[in-house]
């Protein structure tokens, strides 16, 4: 056997050797390799950033948005089902666009939140709803919605047969208006919201006014109590009372009959029928009112007679009572009461009496001698003009006599006076008128801009109050048709007051005024008929807006006739025929026929 370097092999045990040798070195190798991408993971988590989350989300409810589309530079990644999408640290503070339908595209780099990840809040820009009606629940086809901006509106979409509505494009701090016609008028603040559903309540009062017969009353003012809401019947006798989507209850209020009041159900549909009513009155001037006894006596009248309505002196050089109106209250001797409303009106209320507070507007003596800029002056002794009686007047241009005058109807009203009456609401007609300075343009046209202006203003405020509104006026406009001096026409005043109280005393009229041979004042009826006629002619159809003072006086003057019973119930009768809503009989004295009324029915 061979011993050394020259012996041979053994070749089994030559390849277990190298065998063994290659094993160390893979197994070497083995453990190095995964070692390092080990380390190549650390140093690459070492040194490079995370990518970064980004949330998107909806503005408005902060709900995730799956599928948005999100633009990093070149890269375009769309959100997952939770509304995420990753994006390379480097990307971080890029400039990010995303956009989704019904959103507002956006385009910022995305801001922080708490916990490192990025959020971006997209903002709806489509806006769905639907409305429906509150009471029914059945939608509301055909209603304009739109969306308003400080710029203005924008396009107004209408609402489907299922009441649902789209709006696109709609701008950031958008309001949304919805124009639903008896609904009323609805604008308000979107607040980011993607849906707006609605129910809506009528705001609109619908319905008929009729009378006893079924025929309809024109003209009939229907509001809510306060007054503050109103509206006027058509020729048919309907009405539409709008922002009435609170009121309760409404009422219905026309000349010649009785205020009716009615409950507003859901479907906003009140009709109602008027009952008649007929306003006779007598009158009670500062001496009646000063001595109860003589007051009793116009309440037995008023009980034992078809008399029903007592018209009460409050203001006629002083005021009558302690009024609150700071106007009248600066003037020292202006309020001197004589009586307390509340108590004469419980009184009157008792025995079931309408009661009608007479107020004189223009012939306001101690107003202008105190409060000398507001009266009428005389160009040639540069003082107060004066009239025939020596009374100063207060001048009609001035709106601050307008104003406190209304202050004083809208406090009678307040106070519970069925009706406000406004007297002597007129420029002067006694005197020496050549020397008077109204320091205005004093034409006609001028003058009945001032006696409307006058009585608008009153009208309003005693209506405010909850009381109705009558004006007295001179005859002799009725029978001419123009002013006569004064500013008072029925053209114009005819439609501001609920009723017209013409000062129909024959005793008053000169021979020639009515066609008649004689002077008025022996023709009673004749001088009543012919003058409402006449009125009729210039303003048609305001019948029963008429309720004139009848004469129940003699006018002393010599050959001139007393008037008796019966021509006080000739001008009562004819003022019937007429068609008016009642009269009212005038005596200073507080002495009345009471044999031309009827009994108490």
């Amino acid at each position: 056997m061979l011993l050394g370097p020259y012996a041979p092999r053994d070749d089994r045990s030559f390849a277990t050797r190298r065998w063994a040798s290659l094993t160390w070195r893979l197994s070497l190798l083995l453990f190095l390799i995964p070692l390092a991408l080990v380390g190549a993971t650390l140093a690459y988590q070492l040194f490079t950033d995370d990518p970064l989350l980004i949330q998107i989300t909806d503005s408005a409810t902060g709900d995730p948005l799956p599928g948005v589309e999100v633009t990093v530079g070149e890269k375009r990644l769309v959100a997952d089902a939770q509304g995420q999408v990753e994006i390379d640290a480097d990307d971080a503070t890029a400039l990010i666009s995303v956009q989704h339908p019904g959103y507002a595209p956006l385009a910022q780099a995305p801001a922080a939140v708490g916990d490192g990840d990025r959020v971006i809040a997209l903002r709806p820009s489509t806006v769905t709803g639907r409305l429906t009606d509150a009471a029914s629940g059945n939608p509301l086809a055909g209603v304009a919605v739109s969306f308003m901006t400080e710029a203005g509106p924008g396009p107004a979409v209408a609402t489907g047969a299922d009441g649902s509505f789209v709006l696109t494009d709609v701008p950031e701090n958008a309001r949304i208006r919805i124009d639903a016609s008896d609904y009323g008028v609805i604008e308000e603040p979107l607040n980011h919201r993607p849906r707006y559903d609605k129910a809506l309540t009528l705001s609109v009062i619908k319905g008929i006014i009729t009378d006893l017969n079924g025929a309809p009353v024109a003209g009939a003012l229907v509001s809510s109590l306060d007054g503050a809401r109103s509206t006027v019947t058509a020729a048919d006798g309907s009405y539409r009372l709008t922002g009435a989507d609170d009121l309760a209850e409404v009422r219905a209020r026309s000349p010649g009959y009785l205020d009716q009041t009615a409950s507003v159900p859901d479907t906003k549909q009140v009709s109602m029928t008027l009952e008649p009513e007929m306003i006779k009155a007598v009158y009670a001037n500062l001496g009646t009112l000063a001595e109860p006894g003589r007051l009793q006596a116009l309440i037995e009248i008023a009980d034992t007679t078809e008399v029903n309505a007592i018209v009460i002196d409050v203001k006629q050089d002083t005021i009558y009572y302690d009024t609150q109106v700071p106007f009248f209250r600066d003037l020292e001797g202006m309020v001197t009461p004589i009586f307390d409303p509340a108590e004469l009106l419980a009184t009157l209320d008792e025995h079931n009496i309408y009661s009608i507070a007479r107020m004189v507007v223009f012939k306001d003596p101690v107003v202008a001698e105190q409060r000398p800029d507001l009266a009428v002056r005389d160009e040639v002794t540069d003082g107060l003009w004066r009239d025939m009686n020596d009374a100063a007047w207060v001048n009609a241009f001035n709106e601050e006599l307008w104003t406190s005058n209304a202050e004083l109807g809208f406090e009678l009203a307040q106070l519970g006076f069925d009706e406000v009456q406004y007297d002597y609401i007129r420029f002067p007609s006694d005197g020496d008128l050549r020397t008077a300075d109204f320091g205005n343009d004093y034409s006609e046209g001028a003058r009945r801009a001032a006696i409307a202006g006058a009585v608008k203003v009153g009208q309003e405020a005693v209506h405010a109050g909850g009381a109705r509104f009558a004006i007295d006026l001179f005859p002799i406009i009725a029978i001419y048709g123009d002013d006569q001096g004064i500013g008072q026409t029925l053209q114009d005043l005819m439609p501001l007051a609920d009723y017209v109280n013409l000062m129909i005393y024959p005793s008053h009229y000169t021979e020639g005024n009515i066609p008649v041979d004689g002077h008025p004042n022996d023709f009673p009826a004749e001088t009543v008929a012919y003058t409402l006629e006449k009125a009729d002619e210039l303003v048609p159809g305001t019948r029963l807006k008429m309720r004139p003072w009848l004469q129940d006086f003699t006018y002393p003057f010599e050959g001139f006739s007393e008037y008796g019973p019966g021509e006080v119930r000739a001008q009562i009768d004819a003022t019937e025929e007429y068609g008016a809503s009642g009269w009212m009989l005038w005596n200073a004295a507080g002495q009345f026929a009471v044999e031309a009324l009827a009994p108490d029915s």
